[in-house]
């Protein structure tokens, strides 16, 4: 298969997407109750395992294709046991179906311009979720995308425009809203229960030792077998190439492309994506942002390859004085500083003063009080997808949820990347504002290399 821009361009499925005109062009299709929705997989790597089985345990959804540039490899998963690529997610997907009928591809543009395909997972590395999931909503196609929703602003910002333009239901993968420790801790927090809180510390991982990239080779390889040369192309993508194309494990192994700014954002990203999204759903941030990052501080030296700090400490700080504390080295989850006493909220774990003990959420917590989102008959993240699809209706973290919960965390890496203690935001023009304001909205704009654009 030919991955070139220019070869795709002449093909009819280019010639479909320039002439879509403006966005929503192509109507997203609403399954009537007795069909099945039929999903492509873009991406088919550590993340993808969970989010496709959990979409193969649900009997109103079809895979029918699957798509990475890997064909088969080793080194996936949190153990690094796992294979990955395109031919064990087709075996994955043939197994639970009892036949061979999903196909596989290469090329994300052969399901995203497959008219038979009603919506997509986009679990791909960071630096391609925009180019694809704008592309598949410019085609009317439903939008799962794994969160961090963008590689930075100004791609987070084109996504939302696209998804309210194109009418498609889009669900970020922010999964941990359907932990119940956090919802009920939020609804602790958001009622009033620990009275007025106006402080919380936002602990999040670290290095996390090898399999984050810190520790394994930063010297120039060739690539290793796996990747053909059109699939090492489409693997790279957007992102600005190394000089001869060069393949460097700690940063293009399976897991490791965090650590590098031209696919990822580090952990204040990948793990922010999370935190930073439970603090905003619990304290009614999800549709602006913070107003300024300050007392940043963090162990970058400088390396081009390791480009993103293994240890970082800053506060975000909001319209209403709130302030959070983020840091590499605080207790990992959200402490919760309230007058009467802290809620801590981790995965699966809650803790709460003693006079909260027996609070329950389902007996005490009021109708009218405030109740945070809860997926309908105990569904998953992925169920919840295909809920609002079929109902028509919000679901648990739609584009503009996921994209003000990750450029929090782009706001603190700008001011990592230009050296900075302080940036100030404005959350309604999305702009920074202030000292250095210039070169950090500069920053704040991915470039896009090797032809491909938004």
């Amino acid at each position: 298969m030919d991955f070139s821009r220019r070869a795709f361009l002449t093909s009819s499925a280019a010639l479909a997407f320039a002439g879509c005109g403006t966005l929503g062009g192509k109507t997203p299709r609403r399954p009537a109750p007795s069909e099945r929705i039929t999903l492509g997989i873009i991406g088919c790597g550590t993340q993808a395992f969970s989010n496709v089985f959990t979409f193969l345990q649900d009997p109103r959804v079809q895979i029918t294709v699957v798509c990475d540039p890997i064909l088969e490899a080793p080194g996936y998963s949190y153990d690094a046991k796992a294979t990955g690529g395109r031919k064990p997610f087709k075996e994955m997907v043939d197994k639970a179906y009892g036949n061979a009928s999903c196909r596989m591809t290469a090329d994300w543009r052969d399901v995203v311009y497959d008219p038979s395909v009603d919506a997509v997972l986009v679990v791909t590395p960071d630096h391609w979720h925009a180019l694809i999931a704008i592309a598949a909503m410019k085609q009317g196609k439903h939008v799962y995308c794994q969160k961090p929703l963008a590689i930075g602003i100004s791609e987070g910002i084109a996504m939302v425009k696209a998804a309210r333009e194109s009418g498609v239901v889009f669900q970020v993968g922010s999964q941990h809203r359907g932990d119940s420790s956090f919802r009920a801790g939020g609804e602790l927090v958001a009622n009033g229960y620990v009275g007025a809180v106006k402080t919380a510390d936002v602990g999040l991982p670290g290095a996390n030792g090898g399999e984050w990239g810190h520790g394994r080779d930063t010297t120039r390889k060739t690539p290793p077998a796996y990747f053909t040369k059109e699939g090492w192309q489409m693997w790279l993508g957007p992102s600005r190439h190394w000089e001869d194309d060069a393949f460097i494990p700690a940063i293009h192994e399976p897991l490791c492309w965090r650590w590098n700014s031209r696919t990822g954002g580090g952990m204040i990203t990948d793990w922010g994506a999370h935190w930073i999204d439970i603090l905003h759903w619990t304290m009614g941030f999800e549709r602006t942002g913070p107003v300024a990052v300050e007392n940043m501080s963090t162990n970058y030296d400088g390396d081009p390859v390791l480009d993103w700090a293994a240890k970082y400490s800053f506060d975000l700080v909001y319209a209403n004085g709130f302030r959070a504390h983020v840091s590499s080295d605080a207790r990992c989850g959200i402490t919760y500083h309230g007058e009467k006493g802290d809620i801590f909220a981790d995965y699966s774990k809650l803790e709460r003063p003693d006079f909260l003990k027996k609070w329950s959420e389902k007996r005490d917590l009021k109708p009218n009080e405030k109740h945070l989102y809860r997926a309908k008959d105990g569904h998953s993240h992925e169920s919840d997808f295909i809920d609002g699809i079929y109902e028509r209706r919000p679901i648990a973290t739609d584009c503009e949820i996921g994209h003000r919960s990750i450029s929090a965390c782009h706001i603190a890496n700008i001011c990592l990347r230009l050296g900075l203690k302080s940036l100030q935001w404005d959350p309604k023009a999305e702009r920074f504002v202030g000292a250095n304001a210039d070169a950090a909205n500069k920053l704040a704009q991915v470039p896009h290399y090797n032809g491909w654009e938004i």
